[in-house]
């Protein structure tokens, strides 16, 4: 039986890629990953009888030896894992410490995981798409735990990349910058760092760009211009220049966050 497992899939990118991948030949599932059984199955009523809702929550151990034990027992053939499951901690001061590192939990802890799990399932010629973000470019204050989990995604992925290589398994990580999506609605018991978002993009178009990239081989994708150009200035500018440019363009509400003395 032939699956794509798509985590964070109820919404965002993750959605964009089960439209971009509906109609891939060969493929028996589609099997969609995350915390909330009702919007996995409004992903079934749309897309059709393909979709199996998978209901993990990454940031919880049961749960991923739940769904290793699924996996046993299903013995797929993964023609594509892409890990789009991710948050962000911009919580005021009262916040509960498991809300805090929720964030590397699940961005980090949560699809390292799954890639450990799927990975005795997929085969030559087969793809692990990783999501991180352009924050794996620079330490991001006021955005921290973010920025480290998504760095941390990055060179997790640049490095099974060489690990898979000989088994003729691809391996890409996609980095974009602000994507309009549910994560940038923040909730009343959260504060605001940015106020203008600098290059913002669309979810139909990181899916888009991340997907063809793949195909192709490539180990990083940037989907923007300014990803790109981010990313290469990243590499060669002064450690106090990144800073200044990640508090006062990357995080333009930055005083007001300082002031409020939170610590992401």
């Amino acid at each position: 039986m032939n699956v794509i497992i798509i985590t964070g899939a109820a919404g965002g990118i993750g959605k964009e890629f089960i439209k971009l991948l509906k109609d891939e030949p060969g493929i028996d599932e589609f099997w969609v990953v995350g915390r909330t059984e009702g919007k996995l199955l409004k992903l079934k009523e749309e897309f059709g009888d393909k979709i199996v809702p998978v209901t993990v929550d990454l940031t919880k151990d049961e749960d991923l030896l739940r769904f290793q034990d699924y996996l046993k027992e299903k013995n797929p053939t993964i023609k594509w894992l892409i890990n789009c499951a991710g948050t962000r901690a911009l919580y005021k001061k009262d916040v509960s410490l498991p809300r805090m590192l929720a964030t590397i939990r699940t961005n980090c802890v949560g699809n390292m995981a799954m890639c450990y799990a799927c990975i005795p399932y997929i085969g030559k010629g087969d793809h692990i798409l990783n999501i991180a973000s352009a924050a794996a470019f620079q330490p991001l204050p006021s955005n921290n735990s973010y920025a480290a989990s998504k760095t941390a995604m990055k060179f997790f992925s640049l490095g099974l990349r060489t690990e898979l290589k000989s088994r003729g398994i691809q391996v890409t990580c996609s980095c974009p910058a602000w994507v309009s999506t549910e994560l940038m609605t923040f909730e009343p018991d959260e504060i605001v760092p940015i106020k203008k978002l600098p290059g913002v993009t669309t979810a139909d178009r990181v899916a888009a760009k991340s997907l063809r990239q793949a195909r192709r081989g490539k180990a990083l994708v940037f989907p923007t211009l300014k990803c790109h150009v981010d990313y290469y200035i990243t590499k060669v500018a002064p450690h106090c220049l990144i800073q200044w440019y990640a508090t006062h363009v990357e995080a333009d509400n930055f005083k007001e966050f300082i002031e409020s003395g939170i610590i992401t």
